[in-house]
């Protein structure tokens, strides 16, 4: 029997076939659910700078989508060969 709030009164409900019941004074004791909850510390980011990319770092990407054009230029020109 599980506790279902209905209509401002709590009843307990059998979840194989629907039956319910109204739950009595002396049966609520019984069903208190408690749980405890870990407190974990948190986390705490001073700042965050987004800065612009290094020319190396713009040098290395160009180098990069270059070669992958390439690769892929490639692997079409193979695929219409076949």
């Amino acid at each position: 029997m599980v506790p279902v709030k209905k209509e401002g009164k709590v009843y307990l409900r059998c979840q194989r076939c629907g039956y319910e019941e109204e739950l009595k004074s002396s049966d609520a004791k019984s069903y208190v659910d408690k749980k405890s909850v870990e407190k974990k510390g948190a986390v705490i980011v001073e700042s965050y700078e987004e800065k612009e990319p290094g020319e190396e770092e713009k040098e290395l990407k160009e180098d990069y989508v270059k070669q992958l054009l390439d690769n892929l230029y490639e692997t079409e020109s193979e695929q219409e060969e076949d």
